[in-house]
């Protein structure tokens, strides 16, 4: 991906973000009144609305948080990894995965409840998650260090620790059922929808690939007269580091090196 390409997309996609934490803070403002507001009674998801092809609450309830320290920890979740996803998958991408990964843990969660017509659906958890199988399946290997933990951790270890918190968080109740289908939700979007930015998947915890061979390795062909900044053993690992990790992975240097390389190959 070109450098200004995905400058514009992480700003665009970190705008996006943004939106989605304000507009939920705010609801979260506005819906503080209880479950028999007027507002409450038009967002929230019950079987009995679905019954009635009230389908817009499918992606409303999204809206509805009651307690604050799950909208604290669901919009924390989301701004931690949705700045490693945004980037690659911009604006639009964002907000359709957000949404997409929501309803599929509201629908899960309905398969559960729909035997009991006024059984309350609220919350963000399925969408959060989504985003959070995302950013693991698009960047597995980058490394973060996690609260309290003195160590770097992949992403998709740290997406597999966050998924069994929020399993505890709910206590392993009927609603944990969103938080596994927002999980899903997230990984069949990217498999449908961005499949060319997927690096990671959920079976490869159980079917592991092989080690890539160095001899079965792509190559690169460089530029025979290197620039001052990198010679051409040095371009080579940059660019063999940016297939296995992504741009993210890549120091501004490094960053610098690539970039004066297309200078050289566009002047030729």
């Amino acid at each position: 991906m070109d450098n200004h390409d995905f400058e514009a997309r992480s700003r665009s996609g970190n705008i996006a973000l943004f939106g989605i934490i304000c507009i939920t803070v705010l609801f979260y403002i506005l819906t503080r009144g209880g479950v028999n507001t007027p507002l409450v009674n038009f967002l929230a998801l019950t079987p009995g609305t679905v019954r009635d092809f009230q389908l817009w609450r499918l992606v409303t309830s999204l809206l509805v948080n009651y307690d604050p320290w799950n909208l604290f920890f669901g919009m924390f979740t989301l701004y931690i990894f949705g700045n490693l996803s945004t980037p690659v998958l911009g604006v639009h991408k964002t907000i359709f995965l957000y949404l997409f990964s929501g309803v599929i843990g509201n629908l899960l969660l309905l398969a559960f409840v729909w035997r009991y017509p006024d059984t309350p659906i609220l919350g963000c958890y399925g969408a959060v998650m989504g985003v959070l199988m995302a950013s693991a399946m698009i960047l597995p290997n980058m490394q973060m260090y996690l609260l309290f933990i003195p160590f770097p951790i992949k992403i998709k270890t740290m997406a597999i620790v966050f998924f069994v918190f929020y399993l505890l968080f709910t206590q392993m109740s009927v609603y944990s059922s969103m938080i596994v289908g927002g999980f899903l939700g997230g990984y069949l979007f990217m498999k449908l929808f961005a499949r060319k930015y997927v690096k990671w998947e959920l079976l490869d915890l159980v079917f592991p690939r092989r080690p890539v061979s160095q001899s079965a390795r792509p190559t690169y062909t460089i530029n025979p007269n290197p620039s001052p900044r990198g010679g051409s053993g040095e371009t080579e690992r940059i660019l063999d580091k940016l297939s296995r990790t992504g741009i993210n992975s890549l120091t501004p240097e490094e960053v610098k090196v690539l970039e004066d390389l297309r200078e050289q190959m566009r002047k030729k």
